[in-house]
């Protein structure tokens, strides 16, 4: 299966005065697919004193682009009396307009109290999602987010960015962060090297971290001091390692829309499940492989003590993957094994009489009935 196109933004460093004409001018040109920009460009003693917006006080004017702008909001770790009241401002302007989400400042020494505005953002009904800048040169950092993302109780519209450390000498083990609902990866502009060709590349050890992100559905960013100066080229050589990528597996594919999502457990003993659902759990090819090798071991052991025909039973065999592995595993020993299916889905009983007649060649019993009360004439051997 190809690896999935990879999004990419950028985040200009520079002055930026008007986000649609960043959007219309250094984004398409450059071939990214959204951008970083903050929201104003007035202090925030100027938002104070007039009580909200004035045209001129912002970048992001307007909706017009809003489909791909996240917007970054002045700092949250100010020493001004009004902070958390700018903030705010910011953030209900970022819901009115429509962005995809905000961006906050580096979590910094007042976790407590930047926690408490987070807190009082993601409280209202409009909030947009938030996007809580983490920089891995921060050796507190996961003791930080973790802190605020608690104090905030879970919130789903509470996501991380994460930038990454360009001062680091090798590569950085990423199974923590993995485990965490990060949606963006920042890559700082001083990441990047040249090669010989004078092309910006990423070096071993940073290619390695970025290489363990591309199997996440997650977006790059890429920090620019100049859009106009090799941000392209940047782009370019992201997707190309992208492609350079083995292709993903037909699980890790499968997983992709269950990935940091809480699901409604599953009821098989009192709900009849879907084929969707069948299908999802086929897929895990690793599992029913293991399943197969316990069922070689097991019917091996019995047929040394037995000494005659075996009665292994699937009960819940949903569409059949079980049975088939069960009939592979007696081939390969060449045993005398009788393999009975009982299934209480009346939906999925003819997925495996139709399996029944045209793959396994009528060697299996499919019975109706559940697993609780069924009663058997003959005893399993094997469960």
């Amino acid at each position: 299966m190809p690896f999935k196109r990879i999004s990419i933004g950028a985040e200009p460093l520079q002055t930026v005065d008007d986000a649609d004409a960043f959007v219309a001018g250094d984004m398409v040109r450059e071939g990214a697919d959204f951008a970083i920009l903050p929201i104003i460009r007035c202090n925030e003693e100027e938002v104070m004193n007039w009580g909200h917006f004035e045209p001129e006080d912002l970048v992001i004017k307007s909706a017009d682009n809003s489909y791909c702008l996240l917007g970054a909001t002045s700092s949250w770790d100010s020493d001004y009396k009004y902070t958390e009241t700018v903030v705010g401002i910011q953030a209900e302007y970022a819901g009115y307009t429509g962005l995809k989400g905000v961006v906050t400042s580096a979590i910094g020494n007042k976790v407590p109290a930047f926690g408490r505005l987070l807190y009082s953002i993601l409280a209202k009904e409009s909030s947009p999602k938030v996007y809580v800048r983490v920089c891995l040169s921060d050796e507190n950092a996961w003791q930080k987010w973790n802190r605020v993302r608690v104090m905030c109780n879970h919130s789903p519209q509470l996501q991380v960015l994460l930038e990454l450390d360009p001062s680091t000498e090798k590569a950085v083990d990423m199974k923590q962060w993995m485990a965490e609902p990060v949606h963006i990866v920042v890559l700082p502009e001083s990441m990047f090297t040249k090669n010989a060709g004078g092309y910006p590349v990423l070096p071993r050890q940073h290619q390695a971290t970025v290489a363990a992100w591309m199997d996440y559905d997650i977006a790059f960013v890429i920090q620019t001091t100049d859009a106009g100066s090799g941000l392209g080229d940047r782009i370019r050589y992201l997707r190309h390692l992208g492609q350079s990528q083995p292709e993903r597996s037909v699980q890790n594919s499968a997983s992709d829309e269950y990935r940091d999502i809480l699901q409604v457990p599953l009821q098989p003993l009192m709900d009849h499940l879907e084929s969707a659902t069948y299908e999802t759990f086929e897929q895990d090819e690793p599992k029913y492989a293991h399943y197969e090798e316990a069922m070689v071991r097991a019917i091996g052991d019995v047929a040394a003590r037995l000494k005659r025909r075996i009665v292994l039973m699937v009960v819940g065999a949903g569409r059949g993957p079980l049975v088939s592995r069960a009939l592979r595993a007696a081939r390969r020993l060449e045993a005398d094994v009788h393999v009975i299916a009982l299934e209480k889905n009346p939906n999925a009983m003819v997925e495996l009489q139709r399996k029944n007649a045209t793959l396994w060649l009528n060697k299996v019993e499919v019975i109706y009935g559940d697993m609780r009360n069924k009663q058997f004439v003959e005893k399993a051997d094997i469960l």
